[in-house]
């Protein structure tokens, strides 16, 4: 039996691609994650009132329909390629092999480990064989003796990588098979140190330019499937107009995009009851950066950033009141960052009206991640005030502009899909 009542908790967020605006789909229907909805058509009542009629009020008459909301989204690891892809179009995607290093301080002794998936492999004073390595005079001629006999083992379960010598001070070691399953792969050492306690940064990177010429439309069914009578309403013609977030210190992250579409219709079925899914893994404020010239960013305390498509609602005279389609138009990307103020840090940048490279975005410990990358910054001169005893801070309201490239915004996505170009 249903429910007599409508409750968020029930509520279906779907989506499917649209080979033109407002027309046939293809490709699967996704269910996306989602934490509130406000998509929906309204068509206001207006009024032209005629003389000799007396003074009550008269019959309205109906305007034209908007249908536009917005949706709060998490960034997880798989759904915001979903999202991106909404916004940007199509991306480049290469996959990256999972990598990571061993660092010595010092010539390894004689029964120093390392363990590489698994197999323990020893350094010895002289008479190595099998799973050792002879220690050489010095610690280059140690790493290098170590690399040549790993790469020349016959283990499959060490063969599966290649191992290469770095600063005369550190194993390199590089997973053959690009993707995620790299990742797996463990390393440990007696006693050196290691990058993380497997291989990271296996998987799938995706990119996304702002500036494309055209970007997808889709058809986005909000539905409520366990009333008496399931409710589904769906929205033709859907496009991405702005993909809004902020950053703080913890808690999930989150963003906020703005959708418009043509038009709203009714349905009792929704549009596919076994959808195509992502395995949810959020992203987490705790583990988010911004980064300047390739350098964190010491002092942030806050910082937001907005993207915007620039969508230009093309109206023609039609009867059903609906627009004819959603263009994209100028992009703009702004935001604002909140630092300590020191006295120094953005100072000299937003003093000079040079712009300076900016980076936001957050990791996983396997090397996943999602970065916003804008190569060039406008930071005004700040006003700051001081309000009590504690620290004062300096808030920069900023605006980004296409480098000589043609990029305003690069977003980069590392993950385990292979594909987010037919989402």
């Amino acid at each position: 039996m249903g429910k007599q009542r409508a409750y968020g908790a029930d509520a279906t967020l779907r989506a499917v691609r649209e080979t033109q605006y407002g027309g046939a789909t293809t490709g699967p229907v996704r269910a996306l994650d989602f934490k509130t909805a406000d998509l929906s058509a309204s068509i206001p009542l207006g009024d032209d009132p005629l003389l000799g009629r007396g003074r009550n009020a008269q019959d309205p008459y109906r305007g034209l329909v908007t249908d536009e909301g917005q949706l709060e989204i998490p960034f997880d690891l798989q759904g915001t390629g979903w999202w991106m892809t909404a916004l940007f179009g199509d991306p480049e995607t290469t996959p990256q092999a999972a990598t990571g290093q061993i660092t010595f301080a010092d010539n390894p002794a004689p029964g120093d480990t390392l363990t590489l998936n698994g197999v323990m492999w020893t350094f010895m004073a002289a008479s190595a064989a099998g799973d050792e390595t002879e220690i050489g005079a010095t610690l280059a001629d140690t790493l290098a003796a170590l690399a040549a006999d790993l790469n020349a083992a016959t283990d499959p379960v060490i063969a599966v990588a290649t191992y290469a010598v770095e600063d005369d001070t550190a194993l390199l070691i590089t997973h053959d098979t690009p993707g995620p399953d790299g990742n797996a792969f463990a390393i440990a050492a007696s006693a050196a140190q290691r990058s993380a306690p497997t291989l990271t940064g296996g998987g799938y990177r995706h990119v996304w330019r702002s500036g494309a010429d055209s970007i997808p439309s889709f058809l986005i069914e909000i539905g409520h499937p366990k009333l008496t009578t399931p409710v589904f309403f769906r929205h033709a013609g859907a496009v991405l107009e702005e993909l809004s977030f902020q950053m703080g210190q913890e808690g999930p992250a989150n963003a906020t995009v703005s959708v418009v579409a043509q038009g709203e219709e009714t349905a009792n079925a929704t549009l596919d009851a076994n959808p195509a899914a992502f395995a949810l893994r959020r992203f987490s404020q705790g583990r988010g950066r911004i980064v300047r010239a390739g350098a964190p960013l010491a002092g942030v305390t806050a910082g937001s950033l907005t993207f915007s498509n620039g969508i230009e609602r093309v109206r023609s005279i039609r009867e059903d009141g609906r627009i004819d389609g959603a263009d994209p138009t100028l992009a703009t990307c702004e935001g604002s960052l909140n630092v300590r103020f020191d006295g120094e840090t953005l100072m000299a940048e937003a003093a000079s009206g040079d712009p300076v490279a900016l980076v936001y975005g957050f990791a996983m410990h396997e090397g996943y991640a999602l970065s916003f990358t804008l190569p060039r910054v406008y930071l005004p001169k700040p006003k700051y005030s001081i309000t009590g005893p504690a620290g004062v801070e300096a808030s920069f309201d900023w605006r980004a502009a296409a480098d000589a490239t043609g990029v305003m915004l690069e977003v980069a996505l590392l993950n385990d899909i292979p594909t987010h170009g037919d989402p």
